[in-house]
């Protein structure tokens, strides 16, 4: 009986310090990326933006735009969704509508978006992220049915006031601005 009373001792002594260790720590959970809060921080809610096109009818010439936009954090704050309408003009007799996702792909260490509209135009970008002020996204996809680079640029004037500059690549190198937006949060 004895040698069983040294056995037991012997593993009570061996699993002693596995039983007093704390077993309540949790790994913490998972945060959105900096460059993600970063670029969206202020940018939830509704926004009323105000601007100027160029007119595909008519080139050379702008069209005024208004448009609203609603901004809100998706996937516990790991993405971004917004819907947006603009108002008839003579560009968009329909008027426009559309919809966009961004988030953060930790394998590209970028910012990533998607984006679709109602004139069949649909694209994916990235950008580095928030620097001096704004964010550049360049992206690739359609515009009307045509393939097209643009490249479109956040500047964060306040947390209630953004200027939304779009630009498309005309020929490499040449970015020929398309519209600007002053953006006011509602």
């Amino acid at each position: 009986m004895r040698p069983i009373v040294r056995v037991l001792a012997a593993g009570l002594l061996v699993a002693t310090p596995a039983l007093a260790e704390d077993t309540s720590a949790k790994a913490a959970p998972p945060k959105p990326a900096p460059a993600l809060v970063e670029a969206f921080k202020d940018m939830s809610g509704t926004w009323s933006c105000n601007g100027s096109m160029e007119n595909p009818q008519a080139p050379g010439t702008q069209v005024k735009t208004k448009t609203e936009w609603r901004i809100s954090p998706a996937v516990d704050g790991f993405a971004y969704t917004a819907s947006w309408k603009t108002e008839k003009n003579a560009a968009m007799p329909a008027g426009g509508k559309g919809t966009m996702h961004w988030g953060f792909d930790s394998g590209k260490n970028k910012l990533v978006e998607s984006g679709f509209d109602n004139m069949g135009s649909a694209w994916t970008g990235t950008s580095d992220g928030q620097k001096d002020g704004a964010t550049v996204w360049t992206e690739d996809g359609s515009m009307m049915g045509q393939p097209a680079k643009t490249r479109t640029t956040v500047t964060r004037k306040s947390p209630t006031q953004v200027t939304l500059t779009t630009e498309i690549e005309a020929k490499p190198g040449a970015w020929q601005k398309l519209g600007e937006d002053t953006c006011k949060k509602k």
